[in-house]
């Protein structure tokens, strides 16, 4: 079951662009629109519009490792394999 966390983790971290920074909900998007509307032969300005995305960063990944490991370890406290047989009688 830890596999398909981290799996999972790391799959939607690179589907977002496996970004290095922290989560970001906006992003920065910069267009060019003609200084006069409808008319752009007499010229283009850039212009920063906001869009509202959310995107994964680093996080990600770290917190789907970290779940994982926490699922690995907790199943070998359930797990019948590490009882000592000569302890048994």
């Amino acid at each position: 079951m830890a596999i398909p966390i981290l799996s999972g983790g790391v799959g939607i971290w690179t589907w977002h662009g496996s970004r290095t920074g922290f989560w970001v909900t906006s992003v920065d998007k910069r267009v060019e629109v003609p200084v006069v509307p409808g008319m752009p032969e007499l010229g283009m300005m850039e212009s920063v519009v906001t869009e509202d995305i959310f995107l994964t960063g680093i996080e990600t990944p770290v917190v789907a490792l970290a779940l994982a490991l926490l699922l690995w370890g907790v199943s070998f406290l359930f797990s019948d394999k590490n009882e000592n047989p000569k302890e048994s009688t």
